[in-house]
């Protein structure tokens, strides 16, 4: 008699009978009837969630779900429940912007674009857990709004040796491509780790926006408009390493050591036509541009750790780290200007430059853990960083074949800082039911900036402040299902340096975008309330105050030149509400994952002329389906839709967007092949409309974002069969987030 069995109908044999294998099958004897039955197969299946939620915290488990098997770590985090990424590097996780990211607790210091390129360099199958944190501890740096996504490495294989191999292509109106190689080995004390990806590819950017000039405050009536067209045509290539090499002489001691190196190369060819009107009949004037950029970014880290196991359960964890980014760029612009007619006004213009800089960044970290009682746990421990940077531009413009230097272009910066901190956070749980953390962080952050250029405009500024930043979470179980907690925790965002940095970005005559070295730190307050319902359900109130808050600004200058550069706004708020649902299953094979927001956002600031308000309420929702299909295939449908927000001084319209993709796996799960679709209407395109004293304007881009792909992945695995242990998650966070240059 042959049969098979659900998990549970083979559990109430087990306890009813006794049980035997042999080497065609198992045997049960059924002591009901004193009859043998025979099994050819037994299958044990339940439905595993890889997602956890605690208060302030959601993980994900990658290394439990074949999700995290192909691609890159860009395509994996697209797919995560509450994140959001454009094409443009803006991250958002439930709905809000001011997202940091870390890689095994330390913060990743790109953005945009090169932050899209790091992480499409990077491969998923590297992970282990990705953590979306909004209650950071008082271990981790107050630097931020307390919205992180830490990438959390596995650093601990299965005995023997172990490879992955991935390749993927992907086709929009330009191709790009992206492999990657793993080969990681544990030599019973030793862990060895090296990971290789390269990318490259071409990507596409089509940019409309429309600026309304007056010479008076709030007039109805538009004297000037500037219509402005661009086609950004880039190219790009990517190479990632890491190597990882930690060693256990016991099981109380862990040190080691890890190197990562980044190499990004990006061109851009950008056609640009600008269009004067003082009527919509016919332009005015005409201005032709064509801009040639060379881009290069090298990221250089390494670090070592050391970890010590102590009497009583204690930590002593201690880390150095060393980094160092070097980033150099070209530009070459021509300009044509005509009239109404297309006659030509004057002579082609030219224009070239060149930046280029170096950010060191040196930070040493010591923490101690202990347990004081069986229900109070503590941690305490200081840090110190220090960064170094160093930047300049140079701009000369032809003048009948003579070549003038350009001193309103042309400068140099250097910005150093010096971050001294000391934190201590406790753990209280005087019962089953009730548990109380709390923690405070002091920083003592001393800057000095200089500007230097040739109109005798240089500037110095010195800066320091000390801070206390606490943090305290409250959460009780209504029963063994039921929690509810709530947080307050103060932050303090910091500029970036390209923030900070005095540079102008040349995109046309008629639009610049530089930084604002007089800057002030942003402080927040945030404040969250949460139910949370089997650990894989939760619903959130919260309110965020921010004072100083950094925004961009749109103005124009003296030669009716639009300027983009950060400022500090009057006053940020926002209150909403938030909905995490991990597991929801509509059908035995079909399993959604949501994520839901309504946040009302606030902005205020003050100009020479005006006060000027911006609010707005936001809906957002998320899904994430997984459905399971014959012959063991999966079919994954995501998408996300976004109300219109307030984001300062500007506002974005709404989005949405769709993408999907089947999985298969072959030879016992080794081999898996996954063909995927992204942005599937072509939605995905920001629009963004902003408004100051004597311009309002509009802005699109539309990315090459509608593409199809293939993925296909192998893993090998030598050697003795193990339980994957990874070693205990590090919090670390470093001070590196704001470069950005």
């Amino acid at each position: 008699m042959t049969r098979k069995f659900s998990y549970m109908q083979f559990a109430i044999m087990l306890f009813a009978s006794g049980a035997a294998h042999g080497e065609t099958g198992y045997f049960l004897q059924d002591t009901t009837t004193n009859k043998n039955i025979k099994l050819s197969e037994v299958e044990v299946s339940r439905r595993f969630n890889p997602i956890k939620i605690v208060p302030g915290k959601l993980s994900y488990q990658v290394n439990k779900n074949t999700m995290g098997a192909s691609g890159s770590v860009l395509e994996l985090l697209r797919k995560m429940p509450g994140v959001t990424i454009l094409p443009n590097g803006k991250i958002s996780l439930n709905g809000q912007a001011g997202v940091q990211l870390l890689i095994d607790g330390k913060t990743n210091f790109i953005d945009g674009e090169n932050l899209i390129n790091f992480l499409s360099s990077m491969p998923a199958s590297s992970l282990d857990i990705v953590e979306l944190i909004t209650q950071p501890d008082a271990g981790m740096d107050a630097n931020g709004e307390a919205r992180f996504i830490n990438l959390k490495r596995g650093n601990r294989t299965s005995n023997g040796l172990n490879v992955f191999l991935s390749t993927n292509a992907e086709q929009g109106k330009y191709n790009r491509n992206y492999h990657n190689i793993t080969v990681a080995a544990n030599l019973r004390k030793l862990d060895i780790s090296n990971t290789y990806a390269y990318a490259n590819g071409s990507d596409l950017v089509d940019v409309n926006s429309t600026r309304y000039l007056s010479n008076t405050i709030h007039t109805a009536n538009k004297m000037l408009s500037l219509d402005m067209n661009a086609i950004r045509k880039k190219k790009y290539s990517n190479h990632y390493y890491n190597g990882t090499l930690d060693y256990r002489p016991n099981d109380k001691i862990k040190m080691g050591t890890y190197l990562l190196l980044s190499d990004q190369e990006r061109t851009k060819e950008e056609t640009v036509g600008s269009a004067f009107f003082y009527s919509r009949s016919q332009a005015d004037s005409i201005i032709a541009t064509s801009n040639g950029l060379r881009h290069n970014f090298k990221n250089f880290s390494t670090g070592a750790h050391f970890t010590v196991q102590l009497v009583g359960g204690s930590k002593w964890e201690n880390y150095l780290d060393l980094q160092q980014v070097k980033q150099a760029e070209t530009q070459h612009q021509l300009l044509d200007k005509f009239i109404g007619d297309g006659a030509p006004v004057s002579l082609p213009q030219e224009l070239r430059g060149k930046s280029g800089g170096k950010v060191n960044i040196t930070t040493i970290q010591s923490k101690y853990m202990l347990d004081i009682r069986p229900d109070i746990a503590a941690s305490v421990g200081g840090k110190f960083t220090q960064v170094d940077m160093r930047t300049s531009s140079l701009f000369q413009q032809s003048n009948n074949s003579d070549w003038q230097e350009r001193r309103d272009l042309t400068n140099a910066f250097d910005h150093e800082e010096r971050l001294k901190a000391l934190f201590m956070q406790v753990g209280y749980s005087p019962s089953a039911l009730f548990r109380m953390d709390l923690g405070l962080r002091y920083e003592a952050a001393a800057f000095h900036s200089g500007t230097a250029n040739g109109l005798g405009t240089d500037l110095t500024i010195v800066r320091s402040y000390k801070n206390f930043f606490p943090n305290l979470t409250m959460t009780y179980a209504l029963d063994n299902k039921q929690k509810l907690s709530i947080n307050y925790h103060r932050r303090v965002n910091r500029p970036n340096f390209k923030d900070l940095s005095p540079f102008v970005e040349v995109n046309d005559p008629y639009l610049y975008e530089k930084g604002n070295p007089a800057l002030k730190p942003e402080f927040v307050h945030n404040m969250e309330l949460t139910w949370l319902f089997k650990n894989s359900y939760s619903f959130h109130m919260f309110y965020s105050l921010r004072q100083d808050a950094i925004s961009k600004s749109y103005n124009l200058d003296g030669n009716k030149r639009t300027v983009v550069m950060p400022i500090n706004l009057e006053h940020a708020s926002s209150i909403g509400l938030r909905i995490n649902a991990t597991s929801i299953s509509p059908m035995r094979n079909w399993n959604i994952q949501a994520n839901g927001n309504l946040i009302y956002r606030y902005f205020e600031w003050v100009t020479a002329n005006d006060v000027y308000h911006n609010r707005q309420l936001t809906p957002a929702l998320q899904l994430q389906n997984s459905i399971k299909l014959p012959f063991k295939i999966k079919l994954d449908v995501n998408c996300f839709v976004n109300g219109s927000t307030a984001e300062g001084q500007a506002s974005i319209a709404s989005l949405w967007s769709v993408n999907s993709g089947l999985r298969k796996t072959f030879l016992q799960d080794k081999f898996t092949l996954y063909i995927y679709a992204n942005d599937l209407f072509r939605t995905n395109r920001p629009k963004i409309t902003f408004r100051s004293d004597f311009m309002e304007g509009k802005y699109r881009e539309s990315y090459d974002s509608r593409a199809v792909g293939i993925n296909l992945s192998y893993r090998l695995h030598r050697g003795k069969k193990s339980n994957l242990k990874n070693a205990p998650a590090n919090d670390r966070l470093e001070e590196n987030s704001r470069i950005n240059y």
